[in-house]
């Protein structure tokens, strides 16, 4: 069980993955302990807050990683985006946002990490998490991740090198372009209907805008996939 507690964190690094997404590396003024699928509050300021994804699971060198879209262009987010290294921020956290069920039941299933744009962030803890697991070389993992652009792919060639190290690891991207002729099947989620029309040996996490999500779910289990094997 984790307690979330306000402190103030060092800004350590940060760094442009486009022109409207923000790598962010904080360093806890206290121990911090977390695990991937799981968030944070962040904010300037301790009375200021906003809700983020933690972007890995818990890291050797004990940074928090973030990767934060610019989607309203706020003078929030520009204070945001000007952080300097040496900065104080203040994070609340950790809090629960998507957990993985035990080893032993995922064996069971086609693991399916599916990200919308900077839904990427989350799902990429998880695989992480899952990668870290003893018998992770037993788990069947397929990753899924769409967006906008090819520049919003932005660690498109890391994935492509985790999967080709990883033989039990299937990465599949795609961009809205690729769906210019066909714009009722954009989104990530009608690329997995299409490489899974029976969904009901999956276990399923996923992340993305609002309205992809509920279209996916109803998707998915349409397919086969049970309810609480969606998350």
């Amino acid at each position: 069980m984790f307690q979330t507690a306000l402190q103030p964190m060092t800004v350590e690094q940060t760094e442009k993955l486009t022109e409207n997404t923000l790598l962010l590396l904080l360093r806890p003024s206290k121990e911090f302990i977390y695990h991937g699928g799981q968030y944070v509050m962040l904010g300037l300021v301790p009375t200021d807050l906003k809700p983020f994804s933690i972007a890995s699971s818990s890291r050797t060198d004990g940074l928090i990683e973030l990767h934060i879209r610019n989607q309203d262009n706020s003078q929030w987010m520009q204070d945001l985006f000007a952080l300097q290294p040496g900065t104080n921020v203040y994070i609340d956290g950790p809090n629960n946002q998507y957990e993985l069920d035990p080893i032993e039941t995922l064996k069971k299933h086609t693991i399916i990490l599916v990200a919308g744009g900077t839904g990427f962030a989350p799902m990429k803890a998880l695989l992480d998490e899952l990668l870290q697991q003893k018998e992770a070389d037993a788990l069947s993992i397929e990753f899924y991740w769409g967006a906008r652009s090819d520049e919003d792919l932005y660690l498109n060639q890391d994935m492509q090198k985790l999967a080709e190290s990883h033989p039990n690891i299937r990465y599949i991207s795609s961009v809205s372009g690729d769906f210019a002729e066909h714009p009722d099947q954009r989104g990530i989620h009608h690329k997995v209907l299409q490489d899974h029309s029976d969904l009901s040996q999956a276990r399923v996490y996923l992340c993305g805008p609002w309205p992809m999500v509920e279209s996916a779910k109803a998707s998915f289990v349409e397919a086969g996939l049970a309810p609480d094997a969606f998350n």
